[in-house]
């Protein structure tokens, strides 16, 4: 999945970085958590099921919940920000064994978001890659 994003900069930038990490829910300035630890800790939010740390709409929240049943729908995700002469915004991939289970599901959590309103999805696509011939043999002989 490829998905083209505009970013809505000169209105971010209005809001107070604070009001920004809350609507991400991480520090801007290394990446970190709110509720804590380092960038890539797999941190818990059933211990803070009000959202004090971090807001029930923020978007690391609203992504991956870290749920039993958003466990089956994780992607391998990176995105690419690009800056041109009238915009800017992010080049999104991700990869799923099904779309449905996985990028769809991943927005339909995303919708409502404090995030929202500074982004604008503007194109990109599915895109199915095949096994290589000696998985697609293994499939057809086993």
């Amino acid at each position: 999945m490829v998905r083209l994003i505009r970013f809505a900069t000169e209105s971010w930038n209005r809001d107070p970085v604070p009001q920004q990490e809350l609507m991400i829910g991480r520090h801007r300035d290394d990446g970190t958590p709110l509720q804590g630890g380092p960038e890539d800790v797999r941190f818990d939010y059933s211990a803070d099921p009000a959202g004090r740390a971090i807001p029930l709409d923020a978007h690391i929240r609203r992504a991956n919940p870290r749920t039993a049943e958003s466990d089956a729908t994780r992607i391998l995700r990176r995105s690419y920000s690009y800056r041109g002469a009238a915009d800017e915004g992010l080049l999104f991939i991700c990869f799923q064994r099904d779309p449905e289970r996985g990028f769809a599901a991943t927005q339909r959590r995303l919708a409502g978001e404090a995030l929202d309103r500074y982004v604008l999805p503007f194109g990109g696509g599915y895109f199915f890659v095949p096994p290589s011939a000696d998985a697609l043999s293994a499939l057809l002989e086993g």
